[in-house]
């Protein structure tokens, strides 16, 4: 299964048109903190088809900080996706992602740890 890598103005172009699934492979107290719109949390640690968002038709990014937890992701997967599929892992991860001036959605900065578990 090929890897390929995406830079973040591609991706982009991709999730405007919903052509892409996003999954973002960071820890949940990360993706809390920061996240692409959008993006479905799979932490490395459960990485496998079966959690993945159904992806039918389209292209499968996984993405990361910077990009090598990504990497690891899309090494997991190639066992496990159709000999043909192609999996995406942006480049950079979500850093590039802001770098490029792309949004991310935040927690809200008061109240984090309440609003992270659920109490406010």
């Amino acid at each position: 299964m090929p890897i390929q890598p995406v830079n973040a103005a591609a991706l982009n172009t991709w999730l405007e048109r919903g052509d892409a699934i996003l999954v973002d492979v960071r820890e949940p107290q990360e993706y809390a903190a920061e996240h692409v719109a959008g993006a479905t949390l799979v932490p490395l640690g459960t990485v496998c088809c079966a959690k993945l968002p159904d992806y039918t038709g389209k292209k499968l990014v996984i993405m990361c900080k910077l990009g090598g937890r990504g990497g690891k992701a899309c090494e997991k997967l190639a066992g496990e996706l159709p000999p043909r599929a192609v999996v995406y892992n942006l480049d950079g991860g979500i850093e590039a992602w802001k770098k490029a001036g792309l949004p991310v959605e935040r927690a809200p900065r008061r109240g984090f740890m309440n609003w992270l578990t659920g109490r406010g």
